[in-house]
C-alpha cells in the first residue's frame, strides 16, 4: 500500500514537472491576446506556486553473508564436542580417584573347573549318566517286553 502511495506522488511529481517545462516553452504565435498567461521567468510558469515534493528512494542494504553458510552449525557442533571430552576426563578422572591411568590388571588364569552352582546347591549327586546320552545309545538299549 505504501510503495503504490509512493508511485502515484512520483507520477503526479513528474506530470506536474513535465508540463510546466511544456508550458515554459510554449510561446503564442500570434501576439498576446488579453486572455491568455505569458511564462515569464519571474513568475517561474503557472505551477510556482506549487512547492514539488522530493522523494528520494530508500537505500536497500542487505546483511553479509559468510563464506561458509554452515558455519554457526560447524562451530556449536565444535563447543558440544568439547563440553563433552572435557566432561569425560572429569568423568574418568573421578572414577579412577585422581590416578592418571588404572594399574594393569594381573593376567587371568584359567581356574580348576569345579561343580557348577546347581550341583553346589543340591549336593554333588552322581557324576556318572544315569541314562543314555545319545541316540545310538538309547538304540542300543535292550528292549523291555
Amino acid at each position: 500500500m505504501k510503495v503504490e502511495r509512493l508511485f502515484t506522488a512520483l507520477l503526479v511529481v513528474l506530470v506536474m514537472d513535465a508540463a510546466s517545462a511544456s508550458m515554459a516553452q510554449e510561446r503564442p504565435v500570434s501576439g498576446s491576446g488579453a486572455g491568455e498567461i505569458t511564462p515569464t521567468e519571474e513568475t517561474g510558469g503557472p505551477w510556482s506556486w506549487l512547492k514539488k515534493p522530493s522523494f528520494t528512494m530508500p537505500k536497500v542494504t542487505f546483511p553479509k553473508m559468510p563464506a561458509d553458510p554452515l558455519a554457526p552449525v560447524k562451530t556449536s557442533a565444535k563447543k558440544v564436542s568439547d563440553g563433552t571430552k572435557k566432561a569425560w576426563e572429569g568423568a574418568k578422572e573421578l572414577f579412577t580417584f585422581g590416578g592418571s591411568k588404572p594399574a594393569q590388571p594381573e593376567p587371568r588364569v584359567a581356574a580348576k573347573e569345579g561343580p557348577s552352582v546347581w550341583q553346589r546347591m543340591f549336593g554333588q549327586g552322581n557324576s556318572e549318566p544315569e541314562g543314555p546320552q545319545t541316540v545310538n545309545e538309547f538304540l542300543a538299549q535292550p528292549r523291555v517286553e
